[in-house]
């Protein structure tokens, strides 16, 4: 396919590629925005929206600071600049539990309009996953040709974690998103023909500085830059060095911008640090020595680390409950979390690579952005939570699944979409529950208990369901509930008690994760905790669920020997 004339129109063939990707990203988005719509806001989602309305509303910075602010600002600001809305200021503790009593006065504050407002977050959420597919677009064309371009594109927005986690108020497809523009953004800083462009080095370290202000996840990327830049400059050190530093500098500097230089500079000594990696940073320097960073970023980044180095909860695996992990986590979580024939595309990536003679440069960038983050992501983890947090991974792999779709072999091709339409039906299909996604190997969405939860599969999100299945089976008396979440169920209309930890008569309901047996508050009346025994619905567990609405199962336990309530 060659070059074009000027304003003429493109060859029927090529009309057909990109109607294919067009196709693929209209479906994308009504399955999210109708999904987005629909979902109750997840664990995470109670606490990280509010939290940027404070940070919007009041400069709360400090609140919820194990995740930095832009992202929670971006989330919130659709709502705030569409009409009027109730923002508490905020007097919780910061860490701990204090975003999530916020959260619960956030959303009592805003009972009337609540899900509206998360719907509004979570479409500025689907759009930043539309950029990115773009992106991933044309990188992939750039490589191996529109035809290859548009069925990896295809391929990657119908993707159930994509789907799953693009229609939810959360940092994870922004941080996706901001990764891949980095990468992208040194990519473009050194052009093919080797000229000088510093201009375009120091635009790359504004970029890193926004992503570092999106997610913690992006201070991974500074061994990806160094390996980046050495290999580009791997003939002049010094240009090297001077590269590297300004991209350090640069993106220093925007973080300090971006948070006002809220107690930048403050001396090391005179923070209280928990995790190993800063306690060991602080016996290596001088107390005097100055924090390039705001004082809240750093405090921040200290407790988000220990949560990694300690895991903030039990971590659950193929019916096993751990507080160390497992290392292999993440692959066992891609394993069952991806449809088979998408597994059969990556595995033949490489070879597809190595076929095609793919340049060691194109090489460069594709490949060592995912494997240094997966190794760290992975090696230096112990928060087994959810697959989600490899997202920033997807691009760089389905860009390079072009390769297999590359050239005129039409065999391949019709591999290809035949994988994207089996992709688009299985999206169909389990529509709008792509959280609860699992493949054959798992025993598809009702047997993925078995395997994964939290973020994976149950994440407070099908509270939803439960009001109409009650109306279907014509019950009008308060339910046993036990949800995994944290909005209050009265908001659907729901009149429930928290399912005690004895056999009981009636309806019950709960969520997997408990009928697993983890140990976390559950949401009780006007929101509010309530406590959950070890244990506690073991009487539960041998008894066949009368309705499965996604995380929550429905229980009649009327017939039971068990006393009344």
């Amino acid at each position: 396919m060659g070059p074009q004339e000027p304003g003429s129109r493109p060859p029927p063939r090529l009309r057909a590629w990109r109607a294919l990707s067009l196709a693929a990203a209209t479906l994308f988005a009504v399955l999210a925005l109708d999904a987005g719509g629909t979902e109750t806001p997840t664990i995470d989602e109670f606490a990280h929206l509010p939290s940027g309305h404070a940070i919007l509303a009041h400069g709360a910075f400090d609140l919820y600071a194990k995740n930095p602010p832009l992202g929670k600002a971006l989330l919130a600001l659709p709502e705030r600049l569409g009409g009027d809305l109730r923002v508490p200021v905020p007097r919780e503790q910061p860490f701990g539990w204090g975003p999530w009593q916020y959260g619960r006065r956030f959303m009592q504050a805003n009972a009337d309009r609540y899900f509206s407002i998360f719907a509004s977050a979570r479409a500025l959420v689907t759009a930043l996953a539309l950029v990115a597919a773009a992106l991933v677009f044309f990188w992939a064309r750039s490589l191996f040709g529109e035809p290859a371009a548009a069925i990896s594109t295809s391929l990657f927005l119908l993707s159930p974690t994509l789907l799953a986690h693009g229609h939810l108020a959360t940092l994870d497809v922004a941080c996706m998103a901001s990764l891949l523009v980095c990468i992208l953004a040194l990519r473009w800083a050194h052009p093919p023909d080797g000229a000088d462009r510093l201009w375009r080095v120091a635009a790359t370290g504004a970029l890193w500085g926004i992503a570092l202000l999106v997610k913690f996840t992006a201070v991974l990327l500074a061994p990806v830059w160094i390996g980046l830049v050495a290999y580009e400059r791997r003939r002049q050190w010094r240009r090297a060095l001077v590269e590297i530093t300004l991209l350090g500098a640069v993106g220093l500097a925007v973080v300090n911008l971006g948070m006002g230089f809220r107690g930048s500079f403050a001396p090391l000594g005179t923070y209280d640090f928990g995790s190993d990696f800063a306690r060991g940073l602080q016996r290596m320097l001088p107390d005097a020595t100055p924090m390039p960073l705001p004082h809240d970023y750093v405090r921040g980044f200290d407790a988000q680390k220990r949560d990694v180095e300690r895991a903030e909860f039990p971590a659950y695996l193929h019916g096993e409950w751990s507080r160390e992990g497992w290392w292999y986590y993440e692959a066992a979580a891609l394993a069952v979390k991806t449809p088979l024939p998408l597994l059969a595309v990556l595995a033949l990536t490489p070879w597809a690579l190595r076929r095609r003679g793919t340049p060691p440069r194109e090489l460069a960038y594709l490949l060592l952005p995912p494997l240094a983050l997966g190794a760290l992501l992975t090696g230096l983890n112990q928060l087994n939570v959810g697959v989600r947090y490899l997202l920033p991974l997807y691009p760089f792999a389905f860009v390079a699944t072009a390769a297999l779709w590359a050239g005129d072999v039409r065999f391949a091709r019709w591999l290809g979409i035949a994988a994207v339409c089996i992709c688009a039906v299985g999206a169909v299909r389990i529509h709008p529950a792509h959280l609860t996604y699992f493949n054959p190997i798992a025993g598809g969405p009702d047997g993925g208990y078995r395997w994964l939860l939290d973020s994976n599969l149950d994440w407070g999100q099908d509270l939803h369901r439960l009001s109409p299945a009650l109306e279907r089976i014509g019950h009008d008396g308060p339910v046993h509930l036990l949800y995994f979440g944290h909005v209050d169920p009265a908001l659907y209309g729901i009149d429930f008690r928290v399912a005690p930890d004895r056999p009981v008569h009636g309806i019950v309901a709960a969520s997997v994760t408990y009928l697993q047996g983890f140990v976390y508050p559950a949401a009780g009346p006007g929101g509010r905790p309530a406590r959950v025994r070890p244990g506690h619905l073991d009487w539960l567990r041998e008894i066949e669920p009368s309705e499965r609405l996604g995380s929550i199962w429905l229980f009649d336990t009327r017939a039971l020997d068990a006393p009344a309530p």
